[in-house]
């Protein structure tokens, strides 16, 4: 796509109090049911847990119209709280109708989870 680009507000910002209260970076786009495509994303805590959520967007994507209260994804427990506490969203495909999202653990381990989708 050519320019000129035009920038455009934050779709949704980082919530107080919460496990994506400090830093949010964009994940893959499922787009398999045009009319609400959902966006996994990457949520964080100010001492770096990191989480992986979901929000849903309107037809053309400026509009939030749901978004995960808590996060669909979350490493295993650590015995060492100091050590690296992160799932980060990579990929999603769909195939044969079932919905899978890639991501990493620790940043080194890839991981894959099969999702299902609730029906509207």
């Amino acid at each position: 796509m050519a320019g000129p680009w035009t920038e455009q507000p934050t779709p949704f910002m980082p919530r107080l109090n919460s496990w994506d209260d400090w830093h949010l970076s964009t994940g893959p786009l499922l787009t398999s049911d045009p009319d609400i495509p959902v966006m996994f994303y990457n949520g964080a805590t100010q001492d770096a847990r990191w989480r992986i959520g979901w929000v849903a967007f309107d037809r053309d994507c400026r509009t939030v119209v749901d978004r995960c209260i808590e996060p669909l994804l979350t490493p295993p427990p650590l015995a060492d709280r100091s050590a690296i506490d992160i799932a980060f969203a990579a990929s999603v495909i769909v195939e044969n109708g079932q919905v899978w999202l890639y991501y990493s653990l620790e940043d080194r381990r890839l991981a894959r989870a099969r999702l299902r989708r609730h029906s509207r």
